[in-house]
């Protein structure tokens, strides 16, 4: 299986890099970003909200870590249901499903270089971030940030996994996975301190995992905080992770043996 993970993954790393022009523009988008990020920073910074102290007060620090994690968690809410989508309408789902290898893992697999080049996205605004614009990072954490960084992964592959179920039957769905993409990214604090919602919205926010994502990566790179101080999100991402793999596998063999046999595979 370590082979063809490893061959998938230098299949679309290929792909990508040989469209030179396109990868060059995704790295200069990210200068673009997050030069964007430092004048929204700079705009906030001087108004000084109470609620970006336990951040150091820096909302572009706050802001590019909140973005660039969100973006690994969008790869896995949209990425799966798109790779299904996409063999519904060429026609190659079914000859896919005859493959040796399940289906959910030929999923994964199809997605290591994307999350392999978001979590090199992430790398990248973090050290320009430090370079050019001076933010504190507690590099001494990275190890804790990256074990959140990827039990953030684990969680919503399991979600994705369950979009994508969804998608299988109902073959359409992208404008509701938008919205719920808009709601993921309003509850979790992404552009702004949960603690600025209402106290019934804070409630919803604890119920999903993004928002103790962020708390935990922030509170490793811009708080100075360990394993043992962040024990409390890494637990339950665990949890999360577990449950949600759980049911978006399960989900997802059910949907591929209800649609093989409703013979629903070639319908588009």
């Amino acid at each position: 299986m370590t082979s063809l993970a490893w061959a998938f993954f230098k299949r679309d790393a290929m792909t990508a890099m040989s469209y030179r022009v396109s990868f060059a523009l995704k790295i200069v988008n990210i200068v673009l970003v997050l030069g964007v990020f430092f004048y929204i920073g700079q705009t906030v910074g001087e108004t000084e909200l109470p609620a970006l102290k336990p951040y150091g007060g820096n909302y572009l620090a706050f802001l590019l870590i909140g973005v660039a994690l969100t973006e690994c968690v969008v790869t896995s809410l949209v990425g799966f249901a798109d790779q299904i989508r996409e063999g519904q309408l060429s026609g190659s789902l079914e000859a896919t499903l005859m493959s040796p290898v399940p289906l959910p893992l030929i999923l994964v697999y199809s997605s290591l270089w994307s999350y392999f080049f978001n979590a090199l996205r992430f790398v990248v605004y973090i050290v320009l971030a430090v370079i050019v614009y001076g933010v504190d990072i507690a590099w001494t954490n990275v190890i804790p940030a990256m074990a959140i960084f990827i039990l953030t992964v684990l969680c919503f592959v399991g979600v994705g996994m369950l979009w994508a179920s969804v998608v299988l039957l109902m073959k359409r769905g992208r404008p509701v996975i938008q919205i719920g993409v808009f709601v993921v990214v309003f509850l979790s604090g992404v552009l702004f301190p949960t603690g600025m919602l209402p106290g019934w919205l804070k409630w919803c926010a604890n119920l999903v995992p993004l928002t103790h994502a962020l708390d935990g990566m922030r509170g490793a790179l811009l708080q100075n905080k360990g394993f043992v101080e962040l024990s409390g999100e890494l637990t339950i991402l665990i949890a999360f992770a577990v449950v949600f793999l759980a049911i978006g596998v399960g989900a997802f063999e059910w949907a591929v043996k209800t649609a093989k046999r409703t013979s629903s595979l070639t319908e588009f």
